[in-house]
């Protein structure tokens, strides 16, 4: 028995966004202590200005760890990346715009502030201590 004509139909497999990147990004800041927590993040910046991001974050006060993953924005502005879009399941919407690191590749140690300033200004204004934490860097291509 011959099959004559039998035709399949099937949808390309899409493609997730990134793989072109201009740089990758490795984050993790984290505050010691009973009231400190932490960020980590991977992210993708590229070459057209998008990207892609995955990572966690957590207070130390016993509500575990959100993950986060999603799309971003960036620009590069003097010698910082601006990056723009990242956001938690555990946080408002605002706290992580902008995340800034170094447009150099290299790996970094940063206060909160210099990474994380919108993040730094909330968490002080509801009295959390983020004088003793640090935020590792890595920019890599």
């Amino acid at each position: 028995m011959a099959l004559a004509g039998a035709g399949i139909a099937s949808a390309a497999p899409s493609t997730p966004a990134g793989g072109d990147a201009a740089y990758q990004v490795e984050i993790s800041g984290n505050v010691p202590g009973k009231t400190g927590g932490g960020s980590w993040f991977w992210l993708e910046l590229d070459k057209d200005g998008g990207g892609i991001y995955a990572g966690s974050d957590c207070a130390h006060g016993g509500g575990g760890a959100s993950a986060d993953r999603g799309a971003l924005s960036w620009e590069r502005q003097g010698e910082q990346l601006v990056i723009h879009g990242v956001q938690s399941g555990g946080l408002p919407p605002f706290a992580y715009e902008p995340i800034l690191v170094p447009a150099s590749y290299g790996h970094y140690v940063k206060t909160f502030a210099q990474v994380f300033p919108t993040l730094t200004a909330f968490l002080t204004s509801v009295g959390a201590d983020l004088s003793n934490g640090v935020v590792q860097v890595q920019v890599a291509p």
